[in-house]
């Protein structure tokens, strides 16, 4: 039996994180949940992560501030963003973050699932 791949959540709304999070068990994810820039990164440097998914708009940082935050911590999880940023934005973001992927919100389930396997389960 192979050991179910451990996510980040970072998402200040939690509304949204419950819907992720439900969404991500769904697709056989452990998922631990950050509604902070502080939370996120304390998390990042604690713990290991196949992924993070990450809005980019979270309480206790500006966007800028938080990719400088992430940058910093070694080790971190490929980044997965899913935001409502206008995609400019996401473009410049993933750039600065070599996000493994992007998602502009809303995606569908099946488009979120497909992404995080994409990321951190090989090829079969």
């Amino acid at each position: 039996m192979s050991t179910r791949v451990k996510i980040l959540l970072i998402e200040d709304d939690r509304d949204s994180s419950e819907m992720l999070l439900e969404m991500l068990q769904m697709g056989d994810y452990d998922v631990e949940s950050a509604h902070t820039a502080d939370q996120a990164i304390a998390a990042m440097k604690e713990r290991r992560y196949g992924a993070a998914l990450l809005d980019l708009t979270v309480e206790g940082a500006t966007t800028m501030e938080l990719i400088a935050r992430v940058r910093a911590v070694p080790e971190r999880p490929p980044i997965v963003i899913f935001s409502a940023c206008v995609p400019e934005d996401l473009r410049n973001a993933a750039a600065q973050l070599s996000a493994a992927a992007v998602l502009q919100k809303p995606a569908s389930m099946d488009t979120l699932l497909a992404t995080m396997d994409r990321v951190v389960r090989p090829a079969a």
